[in-house]
């Protein structure tokens, strides 16, 4: 097995594998994460594609709240990370289109992630400067078509998903409009923000019924445009909340977003720091997570040392296997008894 970094396969584009899994009638989950180890587990359960959060991104890069303060390196530099170490398309959070909702911003910032090696960027109609509100409609246009402008620059033809911020229950006719109108620049998926915020589940669906109907009706490109849900929420604690079945049954939805993996992991962390300062030793994480299914030594076992993909790389270029740091480590840091898959039978 060769390590993606590392293979010798022409690599078909992000963005055209994206385009590829869209083509089927599946709702597929999308993790929004932050760096390669949440990429690598998502990756191991099974996602098919992620996204970077910028808010999470945000947090685990400078350890302060987003507050749109990430350059255009900083997104450029998890992009390249991320996509260098898997083959899942990598989506990014772009927000007003990386700083100040300057047009210009959007072009030059999606040019770089595609060379990056991302399939496409998410960027909404947010008024500028982190002003409350939107940006009137032939403003956002003008936001989106520069976004479609850097993603299609040397020919990348980048996955471009347009976030509209209105409030569908008050404004069901005006985001129409701005849905036709986004889709006019260049859009290839719509995300309507606050659709998880509206109460009740018959009412969530009542208006993504009307909202589909409103763009069904101008006939062409319009019908059944592929949409992104939101944050799904847990419908064991929310009975209000729709389902992924609910989804499916409306057809449009293709793609749905959901933030657990730096929450999972902060919750994790300080429920373990916080026993190994009371107990004052490591007995907590050894046996904790038993229930889990899930048993490893070290995280790094999982990334290209159980599967022998790293050491096999490493070994076919020196004389002696022990002369191999990945061989090394995986003799030390790989155990019989590791479960990378409890599903697996």
């Amino acid at each position: 097995m060769i390590p993606y970094i590392l293979t010798t396969e022409k690599k078909v584009s992000a963005a055209a594998r994206l385009r590829g899994l869209l083509r089927d009638k599946k709702v597929r989950i999308v993790p929004e994460l932050y760096d390669c180890l949440s990429a690598k587990a998502a990756e191991m359960n099974g996602f098919e594609v992620i996204m970077v959060s910028s808010g999470d991104l945000a947090c685990g890069m400078t350890g302060i709240p987003d507050l749109q303060l990430l350059s255009i390196d900083d997104f450029v530099r998890a992009t390249e990370q991320i996509t260098r170490m898997t083959p899942m398309p990598l989506i990014i959070d772009a927000d007003d289109g990386f700083g100040l909702g300057r047009a210009l911003n959007a072009q030059y910032g999606c040019m770089r992630i595609m060379q990056a090696g991302a399939a496409g960027v998410l960027v909404t109609d947010t008024a500028e400067l982190g002003r409350k509100g939107q940006l009137s409609i032939p403003d956002a246009c003008l936001r989106f078509a520069a976004a479609r402008a850097g993603l299609d620059a040397n020919g990348m033809d980048g996955f471009l998903i347009g976030r509209c911020d209105s409030n569908l229950e008050a404004e069901l006719d005006e985001t129409v409009a701005r849905c036709k109108a986004y889709i006019d620049a260049g859009v290839d998926m719509l995300c309507i923000l606050w659709m998880h915020k509206i109460p009740g589940r018959e009412k969530k669906l009542a208006l993504c019924r009307q909202l589909k109907a409103g763009l069904d009706a101008l006939g062409g490109k319009y019908v059944d445009f592929p949409m992104w849900y939101p944050d799904l929420c847990g419908k064991a604690h929310d009975p209000g909340e729709v389902t992924m079945q609910d989804l499916a049954e409306l057809e449009s939805y293709k793609l749905v977003g959901v933030h657990y993996s730096a929450h999972a992991a902060m919750l994790a962390m300080l429920d373990v720091g916080r026993h190994i300062l009371k107990e004052q030793n490591n007995d907590y994480v050894d046996h904790h997570f038993d229930d889990t299914g899930y048993k490893t030594f070290t995280t790094m076992s999982m990334f290209g040392l159980t599967d022998n993909a790293w050491v096999e790389a490493e070994n076919a270029f020196v004389r002696e296997p022990q002369d191999s740091v990945a061989q090394r480590n995986a003799d030390y840091f790989v155990k019989p008894d590791d479960v990378h898959n409890p599903d697996e039978k």
